[in-house]
């Protein structure tokens, strides 16, 4: 696990441990409407850009119950996007992306509090990061 910042939503960071194998990347090279097969049989790209795609498993101890409630709120909120900062090479990158998954589990009911965890993020960029 790292015990780094591991990214920031909106300008804010989190104080989250990642375990090995919870942060994972994906880029995905779009083309747009002109793209297709010609009738030689050979590809025609139309390449639109990169788009780099996070999923992110955090480990939330650090978080007390009410910083946890108020990241899964932002996290949850029926907006269009936010800008994230994530891990990217050997730094890291910023971008505006929306989210479309998140997901937690029920951890330990207590006297008053509920203790959630195993929270689960995925966050899918607006555009792309890089373009031809």
């Amino acid at each position: 696990m790292t015990d780094r910042t591991v990214f920031a939503v909106d300008g804010r960071s989190y104080r989250v441990l990642v375990p090995e194998g919870g942060l994972k990347r994906s880029g995905q090279i779009l083309d747009g409407e002109n793209a297709g097969r010609v009738k030689s049989g050979a590809m025609k790209r139309d390449v639109i850009g990169t788009y780099y795609n996070y999923s992110l498993t955090l480990e939330t101890n650090r978080l007390n119950v009410a910083e946890y409630d108020a990241l899964y709120e932002v996290l949850s909120s029926p907006e269009d996007s936010h800008t994230i900062t994530v891990p990217y090479g050997q730094g890291t990158i910023t971008f505006e992306a929306y989210v479309s998954g998140v997901e937690d589990e029920l951890k330990r009911m207590g006297d008053g509090f509920n203790r959630w965890g195993g929270l689960t993020v995925t966050f899918t960029a607006m555009s792309p990061k890089r373009r031809p």
